[in-house]
C-alpha cells in the first residue's frame, strides 16, 4: 500500500494561497477553487520580474535532463542532498544535515527537519531512495545518471537516515548526489518507470514552486517551508525563453526584462560592452550593468556514437585537424578545473590528412537556441569542407546527426563530470582502458595519482578524437539597475541558479 504523506498544519493552504496571489491577476484562483469573474482592467497589469534567455526548457523531469537549459527547472525547483557553489571543489549539503562514508563503501546522509515539497507533502528518506533509485532504472541517455554507476543498494532505517551502499570505494560518489538526476522527487506523484511528461504538474522541494509553464515561460513563487542552502529571494519571478538575440535587445530598450542571461549574440554582447565602459555608471544605455563570467562558456565537437562513420580513425583525426587553427581549449576538463592537462594541439596550420578519394557526406547538429550557435556550426562546416575531403549538412535541433555542436555546462564543476560524454559511449578499442583507468581513479584517496589518472583520461581522450575541445569563452548576464545578482546564485556547474537574484 502507498503510504499517505499528511500535510502539516497550514501547509497546503500557504502553498496554494502564495501560487493564487501570484497569479490571481491572470487566472482569478481563489481557494475554493472557483473563478471569479474578472472587472474590465482600466489598464495592464504590472508584468512579473523576468528573467530573459534563448536557452529553452524543454525538459522537467530531473532524471531525463540532459541539457544546460533543462537544467535550470532542476536547480531552482528540486533538491539533491549535496550541491558545491559554482566552480567550487568543495561539496556542500543541501537538503542533507550531513553526508559522511562510514567505510570506504557505504556513504551516509541524515536529513534536514522540516522538509516538504511544495504540495505540502513531507519529504523523507523514502523519497530520496525512490527518486535514485528511479533514476538509475529509467536511465537516460546523456543525462548525469551514469555518474551513480557505483550504487548497489539504498537504505533508509528511519525517516531521516539515507545509506547508500556502493559496490566499490568511490571518491566521486558525493558529486554525483549533486548533479541533476539525483533531485528528490515526491513519490506520491511521480510515476516509477516513467518520465514524466512536461505538460504534467512539477513538483518539488526546491527555492522556487512552478505556479504555471507554458512553452516559453516558466512561472515561479518562493517556496515558503524550503529549508536548505539556496533559499529564494524572490517572492516571484518569470523565466520567458525568446527567440533570438533581437527580442532581447528589444525587451531592454523598452523595459520589459529585468535580468538577461545567455541569447545576445556576439555583436549585441559588444555594443553593451562599449556602452559600459563609457559610461561613468559602468551600465548600458538601458540601464543594464554587465556581469561577467570568464570562461565559462565551453564549445565541443562530439560525434554521435549512433554515427556510421564514428569507427573511421581516419576521419575522426581528419577532423580533429581541421579545427586545429580556431581551437582555443586544449582538453575536454577546461582549465580551471582540478585536474586539467593539456592535451589537443592548438593554433599553428595542421595539414588533416584526407586517405580517402570520394568526399565523404556528413551531418552536424546544432542548437538553433544557444548563442550564435548558426554561426558557430557554419564555420565548423567551412574549416571541415576546406579540408577537401568532406561536405556538411547543418540540422538544427536534432539528435540524428553524426556530429554534434555541444555548447556544454558539465553538472558540477568535476573533471569526471566534464569527461562524462566521452566515458560513457567510449570506442570499442578504447572501453576496457577508459573503464579500469576510471575505475582507479574514483577509488584513489591519493591526489597525485588521482590527477595522473585523470590527465590519463584526457589525453586518451586525445588519441580517440570522439570528444573534441573548441573553445572557452565568457558569459554574460546583464542586470537591471537596482537588481543584484548574487556570485554564489548559480549551480556547481555555473547553470543559472534564480535564487541568487534580487530585487533593491
Amino acid at each position: 500500500m502507498a503510504k499517505v504523506k499528511p500535510l502539516r498544519p497550514g501547509q497546503g493552504v500557504a502553498a496554494l494561497t502564495t501560487v493564487c496571489a501570484f497569479v490571481l491577476s491572470v487566472t482569478g484562483c481563489q481557494l475554493n477553487g472557483s473563478v471569479s469573474p474578472s472587472p474590465t482592467p482600466s489598464r495592464e497589469p504590472p508584468r512579473p520580474f523576468t528573467v530573459m534567455s534563448t536557452d529553452l526548457v524543454r525538459v522537467t523531469d530531473p532524471a531525463a535532463i540532459t541539457d544546460a537549459a533543462s537544467a535550470v527547472v532542476s536547480l531552482n525547483v528540486f533538491q539533491r542532498l549535496m550541491t558545491a557553489d559554482p566552480g567550487q571543489s568543495v561539496l556542500k549539503p543541501d537538503a542533507a544535515r550531513d553526508c559522511i562514508f562510514t567505510s570506504t563503501t557505504i556513504y551516509s546522509c541524515t536529513l534536514n527537519e522540516g522538509l516538504t515539497f511544495h504540495n505540502g507533502h513531507p519529504l523523507t528518506a523514502s523519497d530520496v531512495k525512490f527518486s535514485i533509485q528511479r533514476a538509475t532504472r529509467l536511465n537516460v541517455a546523456g543525462s548525469s545518471t551514469s555518474l551513480l554507476s557505483s550504487l548497489r543498494r539504498i537504505e533508509t532505517p528511519d525517516e531521516q537516515t539515507v545509506r547508500f551502499q556502493l559496490s566499490r570505494p568511490d571518491t566521486q560518489f558525493a558529486w554525483a548526489l549533486a548533479s541533476p538526476a539525483a533531485s528528490i522527487l515526491d513519490e506520491e506523484v511521480y510515476p516509477q518507470d516513467d518520465i514524466r511528461p512536461p505538460t504534467e504538474s512539477v513538483v518539488g522541494s526546491g527555492p522556487f514552486a512552478v505556479a504555471h509553464r507554458d512553452e516559453r515561460s516558466l512561472l515561479l513563487t518562493r517556496h515558503g517551508t524550503y529549508v536548505g542552502r539556496n533559499p529564494a529571494q524572490m517572492q516571484a519571478l518569470e523565466y520567458r525563453t525568446v527567440p533570438d538575440s533581437a527580442s532581447i535587445e528589444d525587451a531592454m530598450a523598452n523595459g520589459k526584462v529585468d535580468v538577461v542571461w545567455r541569447g545576445l549574440n556576439s555583436a549585441a554582447i559588444t555594443r553593451y560592452s562599449r556602452q559600459v565602459r563609457s559610461s561613468a555608471d559602468r551600465v548600458t544605455v538601458d540601464g543594464f550593468t554587465e556581469h561577467t563570467y570568464v570562461g565559462e562558456r565551453v564549445i565541443q565537437l562530439g560525434w554521435n556514437p549512433a554515427s556510421a562513420m564514428r569507427g573511421n580513425k581516419p576521419l575522426r583525426q581528419a577532423i580533429t585537424a581541421a579545427l586545429q587553427g580556431d581551437r582555443t581549449l586544449d582538453s575536454v576538463v577546461p582549465p580551471g578545473i582540478p585536474g586539467h592537462v593539456t592535451s589537443f594541439p592548438v593554433g599553428g596550420k595542421a595539414t588533416p590528412k584526407i586517405t580517402w578519394k570520394n568526399r565523404i557526406p556528413l551531418t552536424l547538429a546544432y542548437d538553433s537556441t544557444a548563442p550564435d550557435a548558426l554561426d558557430i556550426a557554419t564555420q565548423v562546416r567551412t574549416r571541415l569542407e576546406n579540408s577537401g575531403g568532406l561536405s556538411v549538412q547543418l540540422r538544427a535541433d536534432t539528435p540524428v546527426a553524426d556530429l554534434w555542436l555541444l555548447d556544454r555546462k558539465a553538472w558540477t564543476s568535476t573533471g569526471l563530470a566534464w569527461l562524462q560524454p566521452y566515458i560513457d559511449a567510449p570506442l570499442p578499442t578504447a572501453a576496457t582502458t577508459i573503464q579500469t583507468i576510471v575505475t582507479e581513479f574514483r577509488k584513489t584517496t591519493d591526489n597525485e595519482a588521482a590527477a595522473r589518472l585523470l590527465g590519463s583520461l584526457q589525453k586518451q581522450a586525445a588519441v580517440d578524437d570522439v570528444l573534441v575541445p573548441m573553445s572557452q569563452s565568457d558569459e554574460y548576464l546583464y542586470a537591471r539597475a537596482g537588481v543584484e545578482v548574487s556570485d554564489a546564485g548559480f549551480g556547481p556547474g555555473w547553470q543559472l541558479g534564480l535564487y541568487g537574484i534580487s530585487n533593491g
